[in-house]
């Protein structure tokens, strides 16, 4: 427990973001097969759109997890289906309305990342970490609801024992291909602490090392993997502010690609080619297809960033921006409010999610009526045990959310 609440000390103050998330606990989700569809990852539920964001109905957190325990990370496939990475196991859900607690390895353990196979929704790769210290990559083959042997281990070649596996991706072109990136600490065998890229090349059964030369509580987590290149991967690389880099030969070179010297809100590879990276301060950045470097427009202050066709979606600061997400037509320079979050109808889907969120729909919307937005609302989050809260925030502030996928992704 000693070392967990130190550990947490340490991170959070070199790197606090808010409850950890990427950054303030939102991303958007954007299946390719259903083009009317818009998932919205909140701290207090999954807030849904079945008619390309006109209205909005969402799932609170304590029905789909079952167990009241903090989403770490949403994230949807091609057909819609929904897994929810939480902080005592994964939940997924095929219909938004019955949602399975997964079986198996995974039974009992903090759930920090998560990734559906882009050609496969059947398969899951999901990071659990134990209550004290390691981490495990495990496999599903049933889109999520129960899991194998572990792929990768703590203290097993080539994680090293004292590091924590952080993030994990499957490339859409080639779904052999997987990535991890690990850290750790500094410790008196390592002072700098490490943070390595991991990549497979054959689903997960063998694994290359690359380290990435960081500092120390510098962390690395896979911002995207290029959706037309297994070969290229962008991390997004934080310790006092961020950054991007990017590797073009599957990890054996890494370099600087873009460093606003703040806080990155988003960034994603579009379907077209073209990089798209905003802040929480309000600048926006866009590369385009060949271009030498990004141009810088004016833009919200950025909590979460998707393309889907050619169209943008950004989680704004409903204080100043007047949204909690928008949509761009014109390649970010121009945004438009898609939702406020007092625009949520209730909770919705079927029966049992208006029932069972009743209450916590209630209590959300005293929340709204007394602040300007509430991303880190714990809306029906009932206390934990004594080493709960400290792992669920060590978790989360090692986690930062991904920004919302591609449309070949997820």
């Amino acid at each position: 427990m000693r070392c967990l609440a130190l550990a947490l000390a340490v991170l959070v103050s070199t790197a606090a973001r808010a409850d950890g998330a990427f950054p303030s606990g939102m991303s958007v989700l954007l299946p390719a097969g259903a083009p009317q569809r818009i998932f919205l990852g909140t701290t207090f539920g999954l807030v849904v759109s079945d008619d390309a964001g006109s209205t909005w109905q969402y799932v609170c957190e304590p029905y789909l997890t079952g167990s009241g325990a903090s989403v770490l990370i949403y994230q949807a496939a091609s057909n819609g289906a929904v897994v929810a990475a939480h902080n005592d196991a994964l939940s997924s859900s095929s219909d938004l309305c019955t949602w399975t607690r997964a079986t198996g390895s995974i039974s009992g353990l903090a759930v920090v990342d998560a990734f559906i196979n882009p050609s496969n929704p059947s398969s899951v790769l999901a990071l659990a970490w134990p209550p004290t210290a390691g981490a495990s990559l495990l496999p599903s083959s049933d889109g999520g609801r129960s899991f194998g042997p572990a792929l990768l281990q703590s203290g097993t070649p080539p994680v090293r024992a004292g590091e924590r596996l952080v993030s994990v991706e499957i490339a859409a072109s080639a779904p052999a291909v997987v990535y991890a990136t690990t850290f750790a600490f500094a410790s008196a065998t390592s002072p700098n602490g490490s943070a390595a890229l991991l990549r497979s090349s054959d689903g997960g059964t063998t694994w290359a090392r690359f380290e990435l030369g960081l500092g120390p509580s510098v962390q690395a987590k896979i911002a995207q993997v290029d959706p037309a290149d297994a070969n290229t991967v962008y991390l997004l690389v934080s310790g006092t502010s961020d950054e991007i880099r990017v590797t073009r030969d599957g990890g054996v070179t890494v370099q600087p690609l873009f460093s606003p010297g703040t806080i990155i809100g988003g960034f994603v590879r579009a379907s077209d080619g073209t990089l798209y990276a905003g802040t929480v301060l309000g600048d926006f950045y866009v590369r385009a297809p060949g271009a030498a470097g990004f141009e810088r427009l004016p833009g919200p202050h950025l909590r979460c960033l998707g393309e889907r066709a050619g169209r943008l979606y950004a989680c704004g600061d409903p204080a100043t921006d007047g949204y909690d997400l928008a949509k761009s037509d014109d390649r970010g320079r121009s945004f438009q409010k898609l939702l406020s979050f007092t625009q949520i109808l209730g909770p919705g889907v079927c029966p049992a999610v208006q029932s069972a969120c009743r209450a916590d729909f209630e209590q959300l919307q005293r929340a709204l009526a007394g602040a300007p937005g509430v991303g880190n609302c714990s809306c029906g989050h009932p206390s934990s045990g004594s080493a709960g809260p400290l792992l669920i925030l060590l978790a989360a502030a090692l986690r930062r959310r991904r920004r919302a996928p591609a449309t070949d992704r997820r």
